[in-house]
């Protein structure tokens, strides 16, 4: 049971330091809108990332014949809950400007947190082949 927390170690640190890269992003905006306005083009620009990495995997799931696999399926399914999520996190924070931070940050997290997944699902290999894009 050790040696499982261990191997998850590199994993968490990982995602401590994309959560803390992401939470410093737009920090020093002077006014709640311009942050906002700050914080939105991140979630696009993670939006845009998480499809391009998508489409490769669906690409590869196409090539090996895995008709099995459905992503658009399970990519509909995390959506919703983000969604869901996030939109929890907006109503917890409701109370003041930080609603619109917080729910930023939260999609920002959690697109980074899929493109991650989608990437070490499908778009590397269990040899010493490089992936077929660069880790997120």
């Amino acid at each position: 049971m050790k040696s499982v927390h261990l191997a998850m170690l590199p994993l968490f640190y990982l995602m401590a330091n994309t959560t803390a890269h992401a939470k410093a992003l737009c920090a020093n905006m002077s006014a709640t809108q311009k942050e906002t306005q700050c914080m939105a083009g991140e979630v696009d620009k993670a939006n845009k990332k998480l499809s391009s990495y998508l489409q490769a995997a669906k690409s590869r799931l196409q090539q090996t014949s895995q008709s099995r696999i459905n992503l658009e399926t399970t990519q509909k399914a995390w959506e919703d809950y983000r969604s869901a999520h996030c939109g929890d996190v907006y109503t917890f924070w409701a109370g003041g400007g930080i609603r619109y931070r917080q729910i930023a940050q939260c999609q920002l997290d959690l697109t980074l947190n899929r493109t991650r997944d989608v990437w070490q699902a499908y778009l590397t290999f269990a040899d010493s082949t490089p992936p077929l894009l660069p880790a997120p």
